[in-house]
């Protein structure tokens, strides 16, 4: 299926207070990933950038775009954070827009980013193509899918399932992963072979190397609990080598939307006599 663009973008701790009252007292750090096609990081932008602005068209902060790290970001926004109104700070609540640059022109993006508490961290994601949306019926979940990838995924449908129309919650290949788990995951909604999964869990001194089959340019997370039985699953962080830095996510290695095989490092928990691990693609 055709690669489709689409913005994720993951807002972080903010930098220290500093004071005055008017004066900008935190900063948000704003780090994110500007993906592509079956949910994968793109690499190549030339001289993209993404930028904040209110409505006026004031700009409060922009980012280049780059080269992916090691968690699969490849933007940084700065957003000071003040407790009234100033020229180039915001308050807490305040929505900004969001635009994409390019060498061909400015680009508005659907979603907005709004200002929270400089102590909070968030997750925002934002499509920067056309898209569908779909509401479960079961549990009122609400998800977004490019237009042209359901569009792809419906040609299909029409040749082996003809009168089928492309539903997410469906699994059309029965390997137990929704049709929109595997939209995310990168893997084929048609072929039950095509599916994420741990292969190994290992342990190696004082950690445990945990093995999994990716798709290049995927970004993956990690979550543990205690328990199956009505588990609280609390995202971990990793590394990919035994004694390298810790990661909040890891992004998958290799050719964009080719399997392999990633392996990561965990520190069990203190005084945990039992523990879970998942493995999530975002």
């Amino acid at each position: 299926m055709n690669r489709i663009a689409k913005f994720a973008v993951l807002l972080l701790l903010p930098l220290a207070a500093r004071g005055a009252p008017v004066m900008p007292y935190g900063t948000y750090l704003v780090k994110g990933a500007f993906k592509g096609g079956y949910n994968t990081v793109l690499r190549d932008f030339g001289s993209a950038s993404v930028r904040t602005q209110r409505a006026d068209g004031t700009i409060i902060a922009e980012s280049a775009i780059t080269s992916a790290d090691a968690e699969g970001f490849n933007f940084v926004l700065q957003i000071p954070v003040a407790s009234q109104v100033t020229p180039k700070a915001c308050v807490v609540g305040e929505s900004l827009d969001c635009v994409f640059l390019t060498d061909e022109g400015e680009f508005a993006v659907a979603n907005a980013l709004q200002v929270d508490t400089p102590i909070n961290v968030g997750i925002l994601t934002i499509n920067y193509v056309d898209v569908e949306t779909y509401t479960n019926s079961l549990d009122g979940a609400v998800v977004e899918i490019p237009v042209a990838y359901i569009n792809e995924a419906q040609a299909y449908l029409d040749e082996s399932m003809p009168g089928t129309r492309y539903n997410p919650w469906d699994d059309y290949d029965n390997d137990g992963i929704s049709n929109y788990g595997e939209f995310v995951s990168g893997t084929h909604p048609f072929d039950e072979s095509d599916y994420l999964y741990v292969k190994n869990l290992t342990p190696e001194g004082e950690q445990f190397a945990l093995s999994f089959e990716h798709v290049g340019g995927h970004v993956y997370v990690i979550s543990a609990a205690n328990t199956l039985a009505n588990p609280a699953w609390a995202k971990r962080r990793v590394s990919r080598t035994a004694e390298g830095a810790e990661l909040d996510q890891v992004l998958a290695e290799g050719t964009d939307g080719e399997p392999g095989e990633t392996v990561i490092y965990i520190t069990p928990a203190a005084g945990a006599s039992n523990e879970f691990f998942r493995v999530e693609a975002q």
